[in-house]
Order: structure tokens, then sequence, then C-alpha cells
């Protein structure tokens, strides 16, 4: 059973093996209700007006209680922040929206370098936490979940499957995407783009059981001017697309986790390969001029 749909700003195709159509049917449209659900409640973008616009938009200072569901993906993300030195920030809406990557029309030349010094100031650490709720101290500094979200709205669309007795299954949203089980008698076979030719492949994984596989790279959207490639993964330090990577693929078990790290690894470069040893996770790191590095496990998937 295979269905498509369009949400988070890309097509997400779900494909479920081994169960009637009927129920399989009744599963899918669960898990996708359940997807958009997720991307209502973390968009930054379109009219749906939700917790995240609310506290973008609060005077600063102001304390602002967000939902358990917020909490935990922003305690997730701010986690990673910490342990990517920063690479990963869930405080970029306000530079995102400069840059204008997620609008349509998209952009054809990179914002005005003075715009870009002021919207990327002051973003380190400029979300706090109380009692009270969370709060923000500079105007530049507002929610940007989309290095994660559609992460989590994978596992939650996950988490639906298996509440709907689901065993074999594969959710694809743009290229991140996590499986279950396997595919009949076979694993899942997985290809990896190649960054600059989208005809081949950098390999093919072949996964069994319940396995996160996201992908980030400068090839997805972006536009060229003067020469110079700009892409929407968007350095913290600099405010400019990162020019350390063209692409990165994680896999590990949660959507969630992968998603946030494939942004930080990219930003970060090769250095971040000393960071990934020690986490649970797999990564394939590309960098600028096509040179690549795996993680040590990383020859176990790929056939």
């Amino acid at each position: 059973m295979h269905e498509t749909r369009f949400m988070m700003g890309t097509l997400v195709s779900f494909t479920i093996v081994g169960m009637p159509k009927s129920a399989a049917e009744e599963a899918i449209h669960a898990a996708a209700d359940e997807m958009q659900r997720v991307e209502d409640v973390f968009t930054i973008y379109g009219t749906v007006d939700n917790e995240i616009k609310r506290f973008n938009h609060a005077p600063l200072g102001q304390r602002v209680r967000l939902s358990d569901e917020i909490n935990v993906v922003l305690h997730t993300a701010m986690r990673i922040q910490n342990q990517s030195h920063g690479a990963f920030n869930p405080a970029l809406g306000a530079l995102n929206q400069l840059w204008g990557f997620s609008k349509t029309p998209p952009p054809k030349h990179p914002p005005d370098q003075a715009i870009i010094e002021e919207k990327r100031q002051d973003l380190s650490h400029c979300l706090h936490e109380d009692q009270q709720g969370w709060w923000r101290d500079s105007a530049q500094c507002q929610l940007d979940f989309g290095g994660i979200a559609k992460g989590y709205a994978i596992d939650r669309g996950i988490h639906l499957l298996k509440k709907h007795g689901v065993e074999h299954a594969l959710i694809d949203a743009g290229g991140d995407l996590r499986v279950m089980g396997q595919h009949g008698e076979h694993a899942w076979r997985i290809g990896i783009r190649h960054p600059r030719d989208a005809k081949k492949l950098l390999g093919v994984l072949h996964l069994k059981g319940d396995v996160s596989v996201v992908t980030s790279g400068d090839y997805e959207r972006f536009f060229i001017d003067k020469g110079q490639r700009y892409h929407h993964i968007l350095d913290p330090q600099t405010g400019y697309s990162s020019q350390r990577s063209q692409s990165v693929t994680v896999v590990g078990k949660r959507a969630m986790l992968t998603d946030a790290w494939s942004t930080a690894v990219f930003v970060l470069g090769k250095d971040a390969m000393k960071i990934v040893h020690k986490k649970p996770f797999q990564v394939l790191w590309v960098g600028k001029k096509g040179e690549r590095e795996q993680s040590d496990g990383w020859h176990m998937l790929v056939q």
C-alpha cells in the first residue's frame, strides 16, 4: 500500500507492506493527519496561528508558556545546540525569514550584508526558561524548528502506524525517512543521492528494523549568484549559507535527532566527525570539494 501527501513543504510518501489494504489506508490516514497536526503546531510560515508565532512576536522579556510537546522538542534542540557548539540553533527564525528559502517565489540574490549582520546578532544564548515560561532577550531571536520538526513529525507518524498495528512501513518526507521492519522478504533499500549529480548515488543503505535516515544537502533549496552557491542551511556564526559541506547523511533511531544532527554536522563540516563518533548513529559527510568521510560503523549499512 502506497500513498503520497503534500505537507511540510514537500511530498510525503507512506508505504505499508504485509497488511490488508483497508487497514493500511486507515493507518496511513491517521499518520498523515498527525503529521499535518505537527506541522501546524511548529510552522512559522503560512496563516495558521500557533504558540511558536505568538512567542516570536511577544515583547522581549515576557514569559510565554509553551505546550509540553513544544517544550520537549525545544529542550532537545537546545541540547543539540550545546553539543554541536552552536552549529544547530533553533532561534534563527528572523534570519531564515530574511533569506526566504521557504517562501514563494524563492530568492535569487542574497540579502543585504548589513541586514544579515543585524539579524545574526545575539542568537547564541538568546532563549531563556524559568518557572514562568520561556522568554527571549533579543528582537532577532525567533524560534524556527525547520531543522528538527520534520523529523519529529516523521516520528509521530511512525508512532501512529504502530498504534494501528503496522509492523513493516516507510515514511519518506522529501528524503528524510524512517522505516520499520522490512520490505517483504528483503531489507529496505535506501539510495543516498550524490550532491552534484542527481543521476548518481553515493551508496545504497540496506536497513531492517526501526531506523531513521536524514540527509541535509546544499542542493535542496539553493540559488547561484555571481558564481556563489547560496542554500537554506545557514551557519549561525556568519548568517550566510554554511560553506563546509555538500551533503550529510545521518542514520539513527529517532528521526527528530537524525534531522537535527544532519544540520549540525553540515554546518560544522569535517570537525563534526570528532563529535559524532561518540553518538549512537552513523554519518556520511561530503565536503565542499566532494571529499568524503564516514563514521566507523557506516560500512555495515552499505552494500
